[in-house]
């Protein structure tokens, strides 16, 4: 490309920065004004319309003045948002350009694409295009040739003449290069090669054709984005969130959204992908949180960490139990266990008695079982029983009233209270009258209550129960005892889906219809049956569920069967979408976690060359050191993120302590808590929380038969070798992992 049409390019970029800062200083000296004036409301409020006064005309003025405040502060948040965008153009204005001459047209036009419109105020013409407008999708979708956009009038068809992308740093033009159909390998290979950052970073400037696919996806209201390790998943439902805010920002707000991600320290790393977009922070949840908030917040639920942490401490006997009774209590079979218990249930509290107040009668059970049976039939049970005993309240108000009357005209009568005054009479009157009440009070406290929880235990505790809500179904060995921890206020993991759904099916679902679109993350952590839960509890949402079945840590799902996410869950009407590259890791450390995963991960990768994963030998006794002088060399490579990936969280105490008594040089950061943070620096975590992270470099420490030989195994192993970007190292003593033995020696290195 010549030096004049560089030129070109550059006064074109300082044409556009000169915009920028324009819109930038007026957007500033906006926000200022706004702030000052939101300032001067408050502080009239405090000094000048004191609310304690009696004055009527103080009072006007001052409701006047909060709603000028509320007002303001609406209108503050849209200036501060689009003061956030300009600083996101600010930092890099586009990154590419398509010349785009559509049918019918006088002439081509030259298409900029960034992170957001900026628009020429002269002409109201925008000079950069926002990545998500739909004449941006050429670039993604299209190279050079006949391409077409999708826009608010129909179908705009026409020829692609040019396709160009541009490297800008510091307000100049660093580099730019055409290219034709895909983001350009070279641009992509950058992007790649880089160290990781302690934020997921956006992919805005090289999106692929099949991920701009999923992101621009607004037909299907259930989508599903199953992919390898690495293959983006997690920046595709993000951007695609970003999508829906840009397209539908007349009804989606950020608080509209709801994302589930595994933990906070998974949460914190994908925090910032949003805000580089210029958008606002979306609200984050773990399946934890939403199940604790379900329950009112009245029980602990087990988390999955815990649950793994007690699971892979146990032999191998006790392992498989566990593994069994989870798997179970997610089934498709349980489920229908659940479903009878529910028509017991339903059929136990049909059965109604007459109601008396004394000896008046206020409803009969046959009038009570015609309103459960009839009147009500669309509501849960609890919502049904609920309904009668507000009936029988209002039926009972009157009577109280008369009660209360008499009673205090039989007080006046007695010569013990002749001398007191009304209202002595009056206490002891209505204290009469609640005597007299008690009992249908305490029948109506706990006839016309279920509690879910207590359903469930019994269902664990009476073999009877069981035979008539499961017939000859029989349990796992084992499967009741997690029911114990209910004693202690603990939901177990393996708990919680079912009463989950057994306290939504009998006592209803805590909808909640202003959140329209769910994404969730590492779905394939969740069984069927937990979907069922949140498309119940959040009916008018749109879902955007991406995960890897590979990658599956959950027992239902890995023992199963399904060859795939969409298999699994059928129930559902998902679109699914599948991203067949891997981005992540270089083409040795892929083709090594390929194989490790027995070749199911159908997936290619970007060519990006590296050194072979290296598997080391460690003497007994000397793991840590072994570990420490690889965690040395990787610092010494330049590599600013370093995992040292162990089974367990116990395993990580003793790995840290190890490496902090080694001296290597900078502190080692132990992570395994799930409310952590993903930070630069020498990390030692277990599996479960590395899952969604990757590292420049990775250590797997005991990569050994012991450590890793049953087939759970395989799947933490896998886990934490994909987690690698540029270098991997696995560390053993004694016999190596099956695993990695059957593998062709010609994918890894011995030391």
């Amino acid at each position: 490309m010549d030096r004049r049409e560089f030129e070109q390019e550059q006064a074109w970029l300082d044409r556009v920065y000169e915009e920028i800062d324009a819109q930038l200083g007026e957007q500033e000296a906006k926000v200022r004004e706004f702030y000052e004036e939101m300032r001067a409301i408050r502080r009239s409020l405090s000094e000048e319309h004191g609310v304690s006064s009696a004055s009527d005309k103080r009072l006007m003025d001052a409701a006047q003045r909060i709603a000028e405040l509320r007002q303001g502060a609406a209108e503050f948040g849209i200036e501060h948002r689009l003061l956030k965008q300009l600083r996101a153009l600010e930092r890099n204005p586009y990154f590419g350009r398509i010349d785009f001459w559509e049918e019918g047209a006088d002439r081509g036009e030259s298409i900029y694409i960034g992170v957001h419109t900026l628009l020429n105020p002269a002409t109201g013409w925008p000079m950069v295009y926002d990545w998500r407008a739909p004449i941006s999708s050429m670039f993604y979708d299209f190279g050079l040739g006949d391409a077409y956009y999708v826009g608010p009038g129909g179908i705009y068809k026409g020829r692609i003449t040019l396709k160009r992308q541009y490297g800008i740093k510091n307000r100049q033009l660093v580099y730019m290069f055409d290219n034709d159909l895909k983001i350009d390998d070279e641009i992509l290979q950058e992007a790649l090669g880089r160290n990781a950052s302690v934020k997921m970073r956006t992919i805005v400037n090289t999106i692929q054709r099949e991920q701009n696919q999923a992101i621009r996806n607004d037909r299907d209201a259930r989508l599903l984005v199953e992919g390898a390790a690495g293959s983006g998943k997690t920046s595709v439902a993000l951007h695609r969130v970003a999508y829906m805010l840009y397209k539908y920002r007349e009804t989606i707000q950020p608080e509209n959204i709801l994302v589930f991600s595994p933990n906070k320290v998974f949460g914190d790393y994908i925090s910032q992908v949003l805000p580089d977009l210029g958008e606002e922070s979306i609200p984050q949840v773990t399946f934890r949180e939403f199940a604790e908030s379900f329950f009112d917040w009245q029980w602990e639920v087990q988390t999955q960490g815990a649950y793994l942490e007690a699971l892979l401490s146990q032999d191998d006997r006790a392992r498989e139990q566990l593994l069994a009774s989870c798997s179970f209590k997610c089934s498709p079979a349980f489920r229908q266990v659940l479903d009878g218990l529910v028509e017991l249930v339903s059929s136990e509290a049909a059965s109604f008695e007459d109601v008396y107040f004394g000896r008046k009668l206020l409803m009969s059970g046959q009038e009570q079982a015609r309103m459960f049976a009839e009147n009500w039939s669309y509501l849960p049970v609890q919502k049904r029983l609920l309904k009668i005993r507000q009936r029988l309240l209002h039926m009972l108000r009157p009577l109280k009233k008369r009660r209360i009357r008499a009673a205090l005209n039989a007080v006046r009568t007695e010569g013990a209270f002749e001398h007191e005054t009304w209202w002595t009479m009056a206490r002891e009157a209505v204290r009469r009258v609640r005597v007299s009440l008690q009992p249908v009070l305490s029948l109506l406290n706990s006839r016309y209550k279920l509690d879910s929880i207590a359903c469930y235990q019994r269902l664990w505790e009476d073999p009877e129960l069981w035979r008539k809500v499961a017939g000859e179904l029989r349990p796992p060995l084992g499967a009741g005892e997690s029911v114990r921890s209910l004693d202690r206020g603990v939901i177990s993991f393996e708990d919680v889906v079912p009463l989950l759904y057994l306290k939504g099916q009998l006592e209803g679902y805590p909808v909640r219809r202003g959140i329209l679109h769910v994404v969730v993350d590492e779905v394939q952590d969740y069984a069927p049956l937990q979907l069922h839960v949140l498309t119940k509890t959040f009916p008018q949402a749109r879902y955007t569920l991406v995960g890897d079945a590979a990658q599956s840590l959950h027992p239902y799902v890995w023992g199963s069967g399904a060859k795939g996410l969409d298999e699994l869950f059928t129930g559902l009407d998902l679109a699914t979408v599948r991203l067949n590259k891997s981005y992540r890791s270089t083409e040795e450390i892929f083709r090594f976690c390929s194989a490790l995963w027995g070749g199911g991960a159908q997936a290619e990768t970007l060519v990006r060359r590296g050194k072979k994963p290296v598997v080391h030998q460690a003497k007994p006794g000397k793991e840590a050191a072994y570990v420490a002088e690889l965690v040395q060399a990787n610092l010494k490579a330049g590599y600013e993120t370093v995992a040292v990936i162990a089974k367990t969280a116990q395993e990580c105490q003793e790995i840290h302590a190890a490496l902090c008594a080694q001296e290597i040089g900078v502190e080692p950061t132990l992570l395994i808590r799930e409310t952590g943070q993903f930070q630069k620096g020498v990390l030692v975590l277990p599996v479960f929380l590395a899952k969604g992270l990757e590292f420049d470099a990775v250590v797997v420490v005991d990569a050994s038969a012991r450590s890793f030989g049953a087939e759970y195994d395989r799947r933490l192993l896998y886990v934490a070798c994909s987690r690698a970007l540029h270098n991997l190292d696995l560390v053993y003593t004694g016999e190596l992992s099956p695993f990695v033995t059957s593998l062709d020696s010609q994918l890894y290195g011995l030391e």
